[in-house]
């Protein structure tokens, strides 16, 4: 039976994913720093008789020691991780424009350093095992946004590290992939303050991701395309004609 590993899988997205893996009898082990939603979680994803592919284990993500604990517990008592997908990321939108360092410094702890300690140990149990890392990115790190310059880095460096271990870890016979939805319909963007294009389930998200990551073999996921490409074009913008654009957007 093949194994699915997701960091984040109590709510939002992750925990979509690993509704749809579990449909499709895959044995899912969801992972958050939040004790009583992960248990919450696990209660909902072993309905229908689901108890024997659901696990969960409590890891906070910026802790080196308790994601090397997490790995070694899957890999001994569960089974050899087919699929990590690197999912559990900080999401704090800085309306204000305001600079808080405190406020990088969660969000580095978490979606760089988080995702770097999960890769480090990943790269060890997963070698010669022609397995796969999946990162949950985002097209706010294809160009700096107003308001999101603390997330906005954090997805960049997730985008240049995906790119980077591609090569990297093919030497290992490891896959690497990275996943950019659009805007999903989840906790963390409902914290947003103005209107979402294409505003998407976090079910529809699931499923994409589910389909793109079993059957497709594409280095980078996207949906929906048309919101996400518009994101991919501003990247080929002059400085000039991009900050005009977000000038008549909001005045900034």
């Amino acid at each position: 039976m093949q194994t699915i590993w997701i960091t984040g899988g109590s709510s939002g997205i992750g925990f979509a994913t690993a509704k749809e893996f579990i449909a499709n009898n895959w044995q899912v082990v969801i992972s958050s720093s939040n004790k009583i939603k992960l248990e919450s979680a696990k209660k909902k994803l072993e309905l229908n008789n689901h108890k024997n592919l659901v696990h969960a284990i409590v890891c906070d993500i910026s802790s080196k020691n308790n994601v090397d604990e997490t790995i070694n517990s899957i890999e001994k008592n569960i089974g050899k991780i087919d699929i990590a997908l690197l999912n559990a990321s900080a999401y704090s939108p800085n309306k204000n424009q305001i600079f808080d360092i405190a406020n990088y410094e969660l969000l580095v702890d978490v979606n760089i350093k988080g995702t770097l300690y999960c890769v480090n140990k990943l790269k060890d149990v997963m070698k010669n095992r022609n397995n796969t890392i999946a990162i949950i990115s985002s097209p706010l790190g294809y160009r700096g946004w107003p308001t999101a310059g603390a997330y906005g880095i954090s997805k960049a460096a997730q985008l240049s590290l995906s790119e980077s271990l591609y090569f990297d870890f093919r030497k290992l016979n490891i896959n690497v992939r990275v996943i950019c939805p659009g805007f999903i319909d989840t906790e963390a963007t409902k914290k947003n303050s103005f209107k979402m294009p294409f505003l998407k389930s976090a079910e529809y998200a699931g499923k994409k991701i589910f389909n793109r990551l079993t059957t497709g073999k594409e280095f980078e996921i996207i949906f929906p395309y048309l919101i996400v490409y518009f994101f991919k074009f501003t990247r080929i913008l002059p400085y000039k004609i991009y900050f005009y654009i977000w000038k008549k957007l909001g005045n900034f």
